[in-house]
């Protein structure tokens, strides 16, 4: 009989350490997520829609240890990777995504970031932080491709492009591979193009970026090497934000 993990029997800061979100948050996700995974019919052991969820939140949280969460939820390797293959295409909806990551389009969203940021670290009009990050993959058995994904910290990855606004990601580009360099990376993405042909209107709104970014109109980054008091002060500034 299948084992299902029990919340109740764990505290809140247990369940965010498995699961990296709060009991609530499980139940909002699986509320949202209940009509797409729920099972037609509860047949040769059918795994519930809470006991997917916790599966792929478990393994998102811990690494590609698919035999960690077949111990820790009592089910076979190979429901494990069927459960996780299903998860992970909802949860990739495009549909799904939109609904939570979009990059804010009026004036008021903007301005309510921009006094949120000013309060941290007094940069004016800067709508929203920019950065990469290397999200870890197996390498691609092909020699050709094998080679692109190396990163600069020579493993295998994709460079996930994200902008923070506010804690909360209001734009993220995840296609190209871990040997491509950040600024390519915001050069070829919409966001760019968006931001260059003046989005904002009359109001300069701003992104802060590290040095692995060129310098723009609508995109602050440090000095390399700052020369006075004004530019260190920047800079120092621009780290806590």
């Amino acid at each position: 009989m299948e084992r299902r993990p029990n919340l109740d029997d764990l505290t809140n800061r247990e369940i965010v350490d498995r699961y990296r979100l709060d009991r609530d948050g499980i139940d909002y996700v699986e509320n949202i997520l209940s009509r797409q995974i729920t099972p037609k019919a509860y047949r040769n052991h059918a795994i519930s829609a809470r006991h997917k969820l916790l599966l792929t939140l478990r393994y998102l949280a811990s690494g590609p240890i698919q035999l960690n969460d077949c111990d820790f939820h009592g089910v076979s390797q190979p429901t494990v990777s069927r459960v996780l293959v299903e998860m992970l295409n909802v949860l990739s909806d495009t549909r799904l995504v939109r609904q939570f990551i979009s990059f804010p389009t009026d004036v008021a969203d903007l301005r309510r970031n921009a006094t949120i940021f000013e309060g941290i670290a007094n940069f004016p009009k800067v709508m929203g932080l920019i950065n990469g990050t290397h999200i870890r993959i197996r390498a691609p058995s092909e020699d050709e491709y094998n080679f692109m994904y190396v990163n600069r910290k020579q493993f295998h990855s994709i460079n996930v492009q994200v902008v923070d606004g506010d804690d909360k990601i209001i734009d993220i580009v995840a296609r190209w591979p871990g040997s491509v360099h950040n600024a390519r990376n915001l050069r070829e993405s919409g966001l760019s193009q968006l931001l260059d042909n003046g989005f904002g209107g009359h109001e300069q709104f701003h992104l802060l970026g590290d040095s692995g970014y060129p310098s723009k109109r609508w995109l602050l980054t440090p000095y390399l090497n700052p020369q006075g008091l004004a530019q260190v002060a920047y800079n120092r500034y621009a780290v806590i934000a």
